[in-house]
């Protein structure tokens, strides 16, 4: 029987952490994909399985394919991946999923970025962050944009809408 855990071996549920082993696996389309070295996964699950495997750390590797750490593969699990960390807070701690997925995240980087060499690093990684975001909104989230309060105010400053 397997036990879900909150934590385990220095890492929780919904950490972010990088990879330190080129990792492969199948995406759900039974294409092979490897990713190297420094790979971004996601913690998706902590269980202790029964037997030699012992703890098991299930990671979302680049959004892509999922693969499972256990102490049967001779963890700990620091010789394949360690916890990215964030200061933002002032405090150095481990990046989240929660992090991950607020705004907030993405316009302070790009403050930071800007300040701390030219200020139009800011507006370019912005427009960066939204063309990526945009590539992976279906066609009718893209239609539902034009209708929010922000588009709608910021495009009749290019005559695209007129107020």
């Amino acid at each position: 029987m397997t036990q879900e855990l909150h934590e385990a071996l220095g890492f929780k549920k919904d950490n972010v952490v990088q990879m330190l082993v080129e990792t492969s696996g199948l995406d759900p389309d039974d294409n092979e994909l490897t990713f190297p070295v420094g790979a971004v996964a996601i913690i998706d699950r902590i269980e202790r399985l029964e037997g030699s495997q012992g703890i098991a750390l299930t990671l979302a590797i680049e959004g892509k394919i999922v693969n499972v750490f256990d102490e049967g593969d001779g963890l700990p699990a620091r010789k394949f991946f360690e916890p990215v960390l964030t200061e933002r807070d002032d405090t150095k701690r481990p990046l989240t999923l929660t992090d991950v997925k607020g705004a907030d995240t993405y316009t302070h980087a790009a403050f930071v970025h800007g300040e701390d060499s030219e200020g139009d690093h800011e507006v370019g990684d912005l427009q960066d962050l939204f063309r990526a975001a945009w590539d992976l909104m279906t066609e009718e989230q893209k239609v539902g944009f034009l209708f929010t309060d922000q588009a709608k105010a910021v495009l009749p400053a290019a005559h695209i809408l007129t107020e």
